[in-house]
């Protein structure tokens, strides 16, 4: 049995949100049906190098050891938007991917990476690393939409040098057991990160999420919300922390969860935690769950919409913000089309 999504200081040990414990199957190495990239940035590597980051270390091995497919991307200037498409299907049912960009001193990027498939026993250990230097701005937005009878296991971190200034968004819709962790290092001066979530469940659906902001440097800067969506049976677990480090003076960190329920049988564990070893600083950390808003919907009803439609244009609301970041526009249409249908009705 792994410790997975272990969070670096345990609290609230009664929720069992600490960790998760379970056996990890290592699946068969097979070929992935499109080419990988051959030249690895080693820099990246050496920035890397001592952080801590990754649902486990078992699970960072596996995608070491078991990988077939990389993408690797050293930006300069600045980049045209880059949508990274990762299909996974019968034939191509196992996916261990790593996904490493680099971006450069002044750098401006954007990169949308879209994870899909159709099938059943689908299989992906996804790792994605962005090194952001001096000055650098990326938009990174992550969708994950698998099927049920999926494992989906994404390992996301992120290093921010000096004014470097990340804005990350993930979006996550099926698969059956969901293991999550993002992990965004605040290390130069005056780094800000901006961060989106949007995640929906239903079935007998299992998401274990710990997303985390180090912060290190002084005046850094990060803002996060989750939104989600629970119905029938779904189970979830949101970490969400906040890690004031020693050094980062006039350092502000936000993060929140709100989780809207649509079943009695939904189990939902949300855990917003502030670790604070440093004096001058401002932290905020907030959680909130419940149905939705009875004045409101009424309100919409009494515009002429019956409760279906009403329901439905609510969700689309509340994750519309983060949906919107999406700039392939067929995508975001889907995605706001299955968000319409997540609804107490259906």
């Amino acid at each position: 049995m792994s410790k997975l999504n272990e969070m670096r200081m345990y609290t609230w040990n009664s929720t069992g949100l600490n960790f998760i414990e379970e056996g990890l199957e290592t699946p068969d190495k097979k070929p992935y049906f499109k080419e990988s990239d051959k030249d690895e940035i080693i820099s990246l590597n050496q920035a890397f190098a001592g952080k801590n980051y990754g649902v486990s270390e078992e699970v960072l091995n596996e995608n070491k050891n078991f990988r077939n497919f990389s993408i690797y991307r050293d930006i300069k200037g600045k980049s045209d938007f880059e949508a990274i498409d990762l299909k996974l299907n019968a034939e191509n049912n196992i996916l261990v991917s790593n996904i490493d960009i680099n971006a450069a001193e002044d750098s401006v990027s954007s990169f949308l990476v879209n994870v899909n498939g159709d099938g059943a026993k689908l299989y992906l250990n996804s790792l994605i690393r962005v090194n952001l230097e001096k000055r650098a701005k990326v938009k990174l937005v992550i969708v994950t939409n698998l099927p049920t009878e999926s494992t989906n296991i994404q390992s996301v971190a992120t290093l921010l040098d000096e004014e470097a200034m990340l804005d990350i968004s993930y979006i996550e819709i099926g698969a059956s057991h969901s293991l999550v962790n993002i992990k965004n290092i605040l290390e130069g001066d005056r780094a800000m990160v901006i961060e989106d979530g949007v995640y929906f469940k239903e079935g007998d659906e299992f998401l274990d999420i710990l997303a985390t902001n180090e912060h290190l440097g002084n005046e850094t800067d990060s803002d996060a919300m989750f939104n989600g969506a629970l119905k029938d049976r779904a189970h979830k677990n949101w970490k969400g922390v906040v890690d004031l480090r020693p050094g980062c003076v006039s350092a502000d960190g936000k993060i929140g969860d709100y989780s809207m329920m649509f079943s009695d049988d939904v189990k939902n564990k949300t855990a917003p935690i502030l670790l604070c070893a440093e004096k001058e600083v401002a932290g905020n950390h907030a959680a909130s769950v419940g149905r939705l808003n009875k004045d409101m919907l009424f309100y919409i009803m009494s515009r002429g919409f019956d409760k279906k439609q009403a329901e439905s244009m609510m969700l689309e609301a509340t994750f519309a913000k983060t949906l919107d970041k999406i700039e392939d526009e067929s995508l975001r249409e889907e995605l706001k089309e299955e968000v319409r249908q997540m609804n107490t009705r259906n």
